[in-house]
């Protein structure tokens, strides 16, 4: 199980005073935190600000040695509260000690505070502060009913000091009673944040993890009707020979790019590795073509390394482009040109053949939608094919996009 950390990096001892809490999602971290700040601001300033109301009448208190020590003690706790809240965070021996403290000054109240006060119709004591920050305090670092109990012991124990109908007990449970609910209320909000978080992030793994086997398929797709499907189809339309030389490395290719399918395991790579545009486009050009002619490439490239991924996806598109050259355009011969653009490349194949209508094309044509647009897609790249009848073709690469 993972620990909560507290505000300056130690695993707390609890969560809400608990040591066998579940791990708070980031809305229950985050209120944790703000709520840690807000306590000890509370309990240090309250003590300070508790500290000169004391002093202010010393004159005046019972028993004026009592209000020194008391006051130094109070002073001392603080310090030390907060500091131990901010280190290991709210656990509930801290949480009972500072009830216990508290419980005692209110105890003494009648030896630490002016008669005068005493009289008032509402507390308006030194001790009166502390008991209300504790009562507040409580309710975050005791879980429920140990809060509202710890309320409930700091209130009779300040009618015990003094005794006496007054209104500062009733204020101190209502008090209690309503911080309670209020952070009752605060930690619902972040419990239902952090389910909603959780279900959100759950979401978009499992759409990251559907994207990434669409995009595996598609991949798959595309090596299939580069390789299997192109040569399928010269066999299917008698251009290559039963017994051809050129047939048999043709498949066996082929055979590899279907064992490479089959074996694939899809485990995330390191950083890719960088390799030379210029080589594999110069490869992808020689590429055999079984029942094609060998295209004539001029070449306009200059050398410039990308992540072997993008090199891989340009060469197969040019490829592609160019078996379409040669298959459909009526012409042998294209150029291939690469220039570096910023921190991508753009590559253009052109030809001056016959050209054809874009929007003819057949949905259930894979060729330039998959093997060359989505291939650029998938690697963070886009593809552009302009073209018209008798006006020879150009497909322009680029990554990134």
């Amino acid at each position: 199980m993972s620990e909560v950390r507290g505000p300056a990096g130690h695993a707390s001892a609890s969560v809400w005073g608990h040591s066998d809490a579940p791990a708070a999602g980031p809305a229950m971290a985050s209120l944790e935190r703000q709520a840690l700040l807000i306590i000890v601001v509370l309990r240090v300033s309250s003590a300070a600000v508790a500290a000169v109301v004391a002093l202010l009448g010393l004159a005046s208190a019972a028993n004026p040695l009592w209000v020194l020590l008391s006051v130094a003690g109070v002073l001392v706790w603080a310090g030390s509260f907060g500091v131990s809240l901010l280190r290991r965070g709210p656990t509930f021996r801290l949480g009972v000690t500072d009830v216990a403290i508290c419980a005692v000054l209110c105890l003494l109240h009648g030896q630490l505070v002016p008669a005068s006060v005493l009289t008032a119709t509402a507390g308006t004591g030194w001790i009166d502060l502390l008991a209300s920050v504790t009562v507040l305090n409580a309710q975050f670092y005791l879980r429920q009913p140990h809060g509202l109990l710890a309320t409930v012991v700091i209130t009779v124990a300040y009618t015990v000091g003094v005794p006496g109908l007054r209104e500062a007990p009733v204020v101190l449970v209502l008090q209690g009673i309503l911080s309670a609910g209020t952070f009752i209320l605060l930690r619902r909000a972040a419990r239902s944040a952090d389910s909603a978080l959780a279900a959100k992030a759950v979401a978009q793994a499992n759409e990251r993890a559907r994207a990434a086997a669409r995009a595996d398929e598609r991949d798959h797709q595309r090596r299939l009707h580069d390789t299997v499907l192109a040569t399928l189809t010269m066999v299917s339309t008698g251009a290559i020979a039963d017994r051809s030389e050129a047939l048999r490395r043709r498949a066996l290719a082929d055979l590899h790019v279907i064992d490479g399918l089959a074996t694939a395991d899809g485990t995330p790579a390191g950083p890719a590795p960088l390799a030379p545009l210029d080589v594999a486009l110069r490869a992808a050009a020689s590429t055999p073509r079984p029942g094609l002619p060998a295209p004539t490439v001029e070449f306009g490239l200059v050398p410039v390394l990308l992540p072997h991924p993008v090199v891989t996806a340009l060469a197969d598109a040019v490829a592609e482009a160019l078996t379409n050259v040669v298959r459909h355009a009526g012409t042998t011969e294209a150029q291939v040109r690469a220039e570096k653009v910023g921190v991508g490349v753009v590559v253009d194949v052109l030809d001056r053949g016959r050209g054809f209508d874009l929007a003819a094309v057949p949905e259930h044509r894979r060729g330039l939608r998959e093997s060359i647009v989505g291939r650029m897609t998938a690697v963070g790249g886009d593809a552009r094919i302009e073209t018209r009848p008798g006006d020879g073709a150009r497909v322009t690469l680029r990554w990134p996009l």
